[in-house]
């Protein structure tokens, strides 16, 4: 097991101050990094952040108790502990990990994805291809944990491990909320790319510029390849931004670098740098994934042959428009975690182009969560959705009819009410029954969960599983 200095962590922190650490730091060493109390192990550096609820600095005697070995503190303690004083623990978290873990993004490969939408699509498909070109490569993102991006110690310890067991590559989906909260600081990134930006997590960072902003700093942790979509006013804004600081290494990704594209419901396909790429990826937006995933490979010095061949392997990442029935069905049925309104929008505007009948969306709202996108979400599957059924999500602590009150308040103007059913698996099974052949129906809003919130239980809800038993118990019917 690695062990660490004081001096090796503080060293790493910015404006760091050793306390009762100097005679004893040949003697303390650290092995890991904590900031819950309750899991400290012996030989920890218990990180003491000061939140909006609790202060980390009142759980120390509790930690010290578990068998810490020293503290990251914004303020000394009168604790016979040694201690590294900086200014802001939150801030400091990831230097600090990054140092116990022996830094080990240099010497694995490291390529950051942040954006609204696309972050797990593009994450999983840059590893696969990575993969089909001979390399090793991993993963951190939204379906291997609870956080997309894991707080700093945890998301240090796994790089460590990764690296350890011989991966080359890691690609990361890097959140809003792990940006702004450090959890990638100490971190050296080979490549940053940017999706998309549309509304969400408002809730969180007030406003749009708030929002952008966070999502930027991803570009100002390293001058390494930046990979950044333009497909809107806010990734030119971000080229624009890293083109005035004379950013090295950049690519701005024109949407008509997807050429020639042709989508259907089984499958899709585009020309890519001469290259005809098929795929069963559902959508022209994840023809622009696996552009960015293209583009970003190409700029890493990989070979464009290698990398269209990859393209090709790429399988559908569940819940990102995953296609639930077979070939020949009689109708589609596609499980999409779009739970936010422009995704919601793309993946609707994708069925309007594929389906050759009507189209169907089940979907609900988050509790506790952005509550000001549900009349927005409501309006917007009124008008790009030919049927709509309006269900629970994860209403977490709030009244579910409340949640779907507000969403049926943005279809006002629309002539023939939705279908309320607060019951998922009643929603699902009422839209499979009722789709006519030709039908799509999207079951939209929690994708790669297999879980749903409601007050404090999490019972098991897997969209995929109650889908496909919804079409074995189907009764087709034929539009009049």
């Amino acid at each position: 097991m690695k062990r660490t200095s004081l001096a090796e962590i503080a060293d790493q922190c910015p404006g760091a101050l050793m306390v009762d650490a100097t005679a004893t730091d040949e003697i303390v060493k650290v092995t890991g990094v904590n900031h819950d109390s309750r899991s400290v192990a012996q030989g920890d550096l218990f990180a003491c952040i000061s939140g909006a609820e609790h202060d980390g600095h009142s759980y120390a005697i509790e930690a010290i108790n578990g068998g810490a070995a020293a503290l990251l503190v914004d303020r000394e303690l009168n604790l016979a502990i040694p201690q590294i004083v900086v200014p802001d623990v939150r801030k400091a978290i990831g230097f600090a990990s990054a140092a116990v873990y022996g830094h080990p993004s240099k010497q694995i490969k490291v390529i950051g994805i942040t954006g609204t939408a696309g972050k797990t699509t593009v994450a999983q498909a840059l590893a696969e291809t990575l993969k089909a070109c001979g390399e090793s490569a991993g993963v951190i993102g939204t379906l291997e944990g609870s956080h997309t991006t894991p707080e700093a110690p945890e998301f240090q310890k796994k790089l460590s491990q990764m690296q350890s067991r011989g991966d080359e590559w890691v690609c990361v989906e890097v959140s809003s909320h792990g940006l702004e909260f450090g959890r990638v600081q100490g971190t050296e990134f080979a490549a940053s790319v940017f999706t998309n930006l549309s509304p969400e997590h408002l809730d969180f960072h007030k406003d749009m510029e708030q929002y952008f902003l966070a999502k930027r700093r991803l570009f100002d942790q390293g001058s390494g390849l930046a990979v950044v979509s333009v497909a809107d006013e806010w990734g030119k804004r971000l080229v624009r931004e890293l083109q005035e600081i004379g950013h090295q290494g950049l690519v701005a990704v024109e949407p008509n670098m997807v050429e020639h594209p042709k989508l259907d419901v089984q499958r899709s396909s585009f020309v890519w740098r001469g290259h005809k790429i098929r795929t069963r990826l559902l959508g022209r937006f994840n023809l622009s994934n696996l552009l960015l995933v293209g583009e970003t490979l190409k700029g890493l010095g990989l070979e464009e042959e290698m990398i269209a061949s990859g393209l090709e392997k790429v399988q559908p990442v569940k819940g990102r428009m995953e296609l639930v029935t077979d070939p020949g069905s009689e109708i589609a049925v596609i499980v999409d975690y779009s739970h936010k309104p422009e995704a919601l929008a793309q993946a609707l505007r994708t069925l309007r182009t594929i389906s050759s009948g009507y189209v169907w969306v089940v979907f609900g709202a988050g509790g506790d969560r952005d509550p000001q996108k549900r009349p927005l979400m409501g309006q917007i599957a009124a008008e790009l959705a030919d049927e709509v059924v309006v269900t629970s999500d994860n209403p977490r602590s709030e009244d579910p009819s409340h949640i779907a009150q507000q969403i049926v308040s943005g279809m006002d103007e629309r002539s023939t009410g939705p279908k309320v059913l607060l019951e998922r698996a009643e929603a699902i099974q009422f839209a499979v029954n009722h789709a006519a052949t030709g039908d799509s129906v999207l079951i939209a809003g929690k994708g790669h969960e297999t879980y749903q919130i409601t007050g404090s239980e999490q019972r098991p809800f897997d969209d995929t599983k109650v889908a496909q038993e919804a079409l074995l118990k189907r009764v087709g019917t034929q539009h009049s």
